[in-house]
């Protein structure tokens, strides 16, 4: 019998009221309820007013409770999974505020799960260590969204199910299997997987050979892979390959021509790196190539043109510190 069949997933919190955060209450609201933490007032009053709701690729609209702080959250009553869908950036903040709340938001003993699906190779472990709670779960989506400023509904430009789900413990496989079973039903396909690791590393050299190179020329993923800085997320992708390797992940000798034709394919799609350069933001260079970097430097694998890329956007994050002091 599977184990999952008795594991309700009845009411989700969304962390983070982004693209990304508002794609998923926009779908998941449809089949469960939904709280999202929304720290934007502006924004947070028009949730109330319409929902979240989603066009382009998918179509979805739902109801949903909003507050605002993370918590907020221990007067919503029980909880059975939460998905961080911040920017890697507030990673360390969101667990510092979830961690004394978990325990409030749901009794049972295993405690909610906890869901990411941030960039980066690391954000699953960083959060399991922060919160110093078992019940953290990985996943990878093959999606995009954008949330403009003054749209209520977010875009979504880019979705290639099926979507995976892990984990980082074996105890917590029946919670993710539900909650794959959960985001099928909502039409967002998702699949579990024994060996989530190996997709995070993909998508995380993935991301760390397109988005800041998007970012750098100012560009969608289509036009950047039909001008010549192709070329440079090719050496991107090799580097990060041989960097997975080392490290024991086998992502497949067809992985870089099959991901140059699925980068080529992408299209509109814009990279939420590059809307952080436009507003001024701090990106996520550090939980992609600096991650590459690092475990490069660990297994004795060459990082040249990651080491370049990532002076190159720190040029622009240089520019948010020093605005910032």
């Amino acid at each position: 019998m599977d184990e999952s069949s008795n594991v309700k997933i009845e009411r989700v919190a969304i962390i983070g009221a982004g693209a990304m955060g508002l794609m998923l209450a926009a779908l998941i609201g449809e089949r469960a309820e939904t709280v999202v933490v929304c720290i934007i007032p502006e924004r947070a009053e028009r949730l109330r007013k319409s929902g979240a709701q989603v066009k382009g690729k998918l179509n979805a609209r739902a109801p949903v409770e909003v507050v605002d702080s993370i918590s907020a959250l221990a007067g919503c009553g029980q909880i059975d999974a939460v998905v961080i869908a911040t920017k890697t950036t507030s990673i360390a903040k969101v667990a510092a505020e979830l961690k004394p709340v978990l325990p409030l938001i749901n009794s049972t003993r295993e405690g909610a799960a906890v869901v990411s699906f941030q960039n980066g190779i690391e954000p699953g472990q960083q959060l399991r260590a922060l919160l110093d709670h078992r019940r953290v779960l990985r996943m990878v989506l093959a999606a995009g969204a954008v949330l403009r400023p003054d749209e209520d509904a977010v875009e979504m430009s880019l979705h290639a199910p099926p979507h995976a789900i892990g984990v980082l413990d074996a105890a917590n496989e029946p919670v993710a299997r539900a909650l794959a079973v959960l985001l099928t039903e909502c039409g967002f396909e998702t699949i579990f997987v024994d060996d989530i690791e190996t997709r995070v590393w993909a998508k995380g050299i993935i991301n760390a050979a397109a988005n800041p190179v998007a970012a750098i020329i100012d560009s969608t993923v289509g036009d950047m892979m039909n001008s010549p800085s192709r070329l440079v997320v090719r050496k991107l992708l090799q580097e990060g390959l041989d960097v997975a390797r080392a490290e024991g992940h086998a992502l497949g000798d067809g992985f870089i021509e099959k991901t140059i034709g699925f980068l080529t394919m992408a299209g509109d799609h814009l990279p939420s790196m590059v809307e952080d350069i436009r507003q001024g933001r701090e990106s996520e260079i550090g939980q992609l190539n600096r991650q590459i970097i690092h475990h490069g430097s660990r297994s004795g694998v060459e990082t040249p043109t990651h080491l370049m890329i990532n002076a190159l956007i720190e040029a622009f994050d240089w520019r948010v510190y020093a605005r910032e002091c």
